[in-house]
């Protein structure tokens, strides 16, 4: 049975994330000089976040694809063909070449770079990072004002250290990925940025 392209998607982007903390967690051992524990927790909180996440930018992808698309139809003018000639389908009366119209789909190159502002520049960059800081301070226990006092001290170097990986992966994914396997292609993408995230977490 073949499942819808959500769930497929949200699935995959669920695998590879957790692979990212389990990484992350072998990492923070490591840097501490500790011995590894698994920590479940942690693991546990990463897997929610994730598949209460994958679903909204699922659809965020969607939406930014309807408002911007990133292909467009165009007419292309081109001269008649001998054999179009020859069977008098394009030939004027006076003898002179008719020019034949054809549609043909180009990259809309505007929209492709507002679809990419808006997702990693603006409101996409903002939309993961507040989820990510309310969801975790949730399942951490943290009441309303500690969950701000985080968003207030971690809002902006998340965002910040977003823009040295996110704006040249947004580039591709909004360009040359369809719709439905962007979040993985993100996903994919983000296994090194999901490591600092888990780490970040951790600190919360």
């Amino acid at each position: 049975m073949k499942l819808p392209p959500i769930v497929t998607t949200c699935l995959m982007a669920l695998g590879i994330d957790c692979c990212s903390n389990i990484i992350a967690q072998r990492l923070r051992a490591w840097k501490t000089e500790t011995p590894f524990v698994f920590d479940r927790v942690l693991f546990f909180q990463f897997a929610t976040l994730v598949a209460l996440t994958a679903p909204v930018n699922f659809h965020w992808q969607n939406w930014l694809e309807r408002t911007f698309p990133g292909w467009k139809v165009v007419k292309q003018r081109q001269d008649a063909s001998l054999d179009d000639e020859e069977k008098g389908v394009f030939s004027r009366e006076d003898g002179t070449n008719k020019k034949q119209e054809d549609e043909v789909r180009v990259r809309d190159w505007w929209n492709i770079f507002r679809k990419w502002f808006t997702d990693c520049i603006t409101m996409g960059a903002l939309l993961n990072t507040t989820m990510f800081l309310v969801l975790m301070g949730i399942m951490k226990g943290k009441n309303a004002a500690q969950i701000a006092t985080d968003m207030k001290n971690e809002m902006f170097p998340i965002i910040w250290n977003s823009y040295k990986i996110w704006p040249i992966a947004n580039f591709f994914s909004t360009t040359y990925c369809p719709v439905e396997r962007r979040i993985i292609f993100l996903s994919c993408c983000g296994l090194i940025w999901n490591i600092y995230l888990t780490l970040v977490a951790a600190r919360l």
